[in-house]
């Protein structure tokens, strides 16, 4: 396998260096200019924004967090490990779960919570577990179940989110119930609670604005607010009871018809009428945890969650389309991710023709939390801009993690099967010298004046600067930027890392890329087309060093975990920093 790597390696930096000889003149590009001033607009950054889903757990990207969440969770039996694909799959009750979990614990109760809490304790990452409030979950693993089997049937298990006696760990499995409160004590008795190594957040099922879509074999009925609400109120308070200290997200909204009116329920209309102040269904769901918080002195919900895709079209007018060679198409991806905060930018979507009055998006959820329940942190515990095989992918990841750190967002977590350049992103962030080292815990004020080329991110550790990091963008399709990086200090050291078209991974440039000068309180980094740079700026090399043995918070547990291809480039010698020439000089792609 190393030798197959390191064939790999070689190959694409051979390549590498034939492009180092071919500097061609249309090239040339735009300037941008980046102002960075660590001492303004300092702002905590969650570490847990560099998240995924549970389908990407085991991959090698040292994420933050991991959620175990989707359509499979709504009907998960946590006691026998069945559960339904629903309309995804034929509606198909099996052991998919435990097709994906280690072989020690698949006749485990909860067996994908226990791999999820396994995960998360050697990545150093948060666990969000999803608890089932649909109603039914999967009675067996015998295939697919038909419209006549509906629940209540034998095919389905009833869920109780109280049971109302006492726990016990080894559930009954002929009841025919389930008991959610069962399942959370079961978790905090053989993982711990969740300041102990358990499970950190809990979740409040999925999407359920579309459980009569989606589950129609356990709730065919269109799901009401006040049903929701009833839901949530119960299982959060269950979960306290249990696990003071465990957070709570709700209501994982599926997208921009959930947040409006929860996908058109039936009660909404009558809601509205009564509450002329609620903007959309987000302030009422909001308001509702709150008066049930007042009425039982215990915080109820503390993080909003919803997910969010793109609804934006390229120019061809396909809504997530696949045209990475098509210059407008791209142009329209790398913007997409403007809908989150920029109010001078309008999506060609859906959306826009009905008004687009929450966009963007971020600023509106935060407007509402800080109305109707203060405090309510924030997450998008779904979403995807999609690239996963073009570096398109890794410039959109990469601008939608700075956006998620200037926007102050507590979780959010990658949604995708395939998401080779998306980890990537990731990494960047997280484990860009694969030895765990990070962007930074406190972000700081970073301008550019041209984010349609270029977005700019800037972090240091705490409030120490003698360590910068800055993360670029280059959305240029076909053209090389300059950024003129003003840094507002002096500083003496620089060392380049990025994301290139040659493969899904952060490559090590060198501290001596020519693509890269610094002057004191100054950096010029010109940047080749569809490129993440990120600058690890330092007073010295001795302040980089000691930055590295005092690690960013939520960043010491991870700091023995490396990159698989680490070593990789490290044993391909000199041919490492030919890598560099790829930022440095490389030929337009026609």
């Amino acid at each position: 396998m190393l030798n197959r790597k390191l064939a790999a390696v070689a190959a694409a930096l051979i390549a590498v260096s034939l492009f180092a000889f071919q500097a061609s003149a249309d090239t040339s590009g735009s300037t941008v200019n980046i102002t960075v001033d660590a001492s303004k607009d300092r702002k905590a950054i969650s570490p847990y924004i560099y998240g995924t889903n549970a389908e990407l757990m085991n991959n090698d990207t040292l994420m933050k967090s991991v959620r175990a969440g989707g359509n499979r969770y709504t009907a998960y039996n946590w006691e026998n490990n069945a559960s339904n694909a629903g309309s995804d799959w034929k509606n198909n009750s099996d052991g998919y779960f435990q097709q994906s979990v280690d072989e020690s614990l698949r006749d485990k109760p909860g067996c994908i919570a226990l791999q999820l809490a396994d995960v998360c304790k050697k990545k150093g990452a948060y666990p969000l577990m999803t608890l089932q409030l649909a109603g039914y979950v999967a009675a067996d693993t015998n295939g697919e179940v038909s419209a006549s089997e509906k629940a209540p049937s034998d095919r389905w298990n009833k869920v109780e989110m109280v049971k109302g006696s006492d726990f016990t760990l080894t559930p009954d499995l002929n009841d025919g119930t389930v008991y959610m409160d069962e399942f959370v004590n079961y978790l905090v008795q053989t993982l711990g609670d969740s300041q102990n190594g358990g499970i950190r957040g809990y979740s409040l099922d999925n999407e359920p604005g579309l459980w009569s879509t989606t589950h129609s074999r356990i709730h065919p009925d269109r799901t009401s607010c006040a049903e929701i609400v009833e839901k949530s109120v119960t299982m959060s308070k269950a979960v306290k009871a249990i696990d003071p200290n465990a957070d709570i997200f709700g209501p994982a909204l599926f997208g921009y018809g959930a947040f409006t009116n929860f996908a058109g329920a039936e009660d909404w209309n009558i809601i509205r009428a009564d509450h002329p102040e609620y903007r959309w269904f987000i302030d009422y769901y909001l308001e509702e945890m709150k008066k049930a918080e007042d009425e039982c002195g215990t915080r109820l919900l503390d993080v909003l969650d919803v997910h969010f895709y793109t609804e934006a079209k390229g120019a061809c007018g396909e809504r997530y389309c696949q045209h990475y060679n098509d210059p407008d198409c791209v142009k329209n991806k790398l913007n997409a991710t403007r809908s989150m905060w920029d109010d001078t930018y309008t999506e060609d979507s859906w959306i826009t023709d009905t008004g687009a009055e929450f966009l963007p998006i971020l600023p509106a959820l935060k407007q509402s939390v800080d109305t109707y329940y203060p405090g309510t942190k924030i997450a998008i515990t779904e979403y995807d801009f999609q690239g996963a095989y073009d570096v398109t992918g890794a410039v959109m990841e990469a601008d939608a993690l700075g956006i998620f750190a200037q926007n102050e967002v507590y979780c959010a977590n990658l949604f995708s099967m395939d998401a080779q350049y998306q980890l990537a992103g990731i990494d960047l962030y997280t484990n860009y010298d694969g030895q765990g080292s990070g962007f930074g815990d406190t972000l700081v004020s970073c301008v550019s004046d041209d984010i349609e080329t270029s977005t700019a991110y800037a972090a240091i550790d705490g409030d120490n600067t003698d360590v910068l990091r800055v993360v670029v963008t280059n959305k240029s399709f076909a053209e090389t930027t300059t950024a003129n990086i003003s840094l507002g200090e002096e500083y003496g050291y620089v060392h380049l890392y990025g994301i290139n078209d040659m493969a899904a991974k952060v490559f090590d440039m060198s501290d001596t890329n020519p693509a890269v000068k610094l002057d004191g309180s100054s950096v010029t980094l010109e940047m080749q087309p569809r490129t993440v740079s990120l600058l690890v700026i330092a007073k010295n090399k001795d302040a980089l060093t000691s930055a590295s043995e005092s690690v960013p918070a939520g960043q010491a547990e991870t700091k023995e975990v490396k990159r698989n291809f680490t070593p990789v480039l490290a044993g391909a010698g000199a041919l490492a920093v030919a890598a560099a020439a790829v930022f440095a000089v490389r030929k337009r792609k026609k």
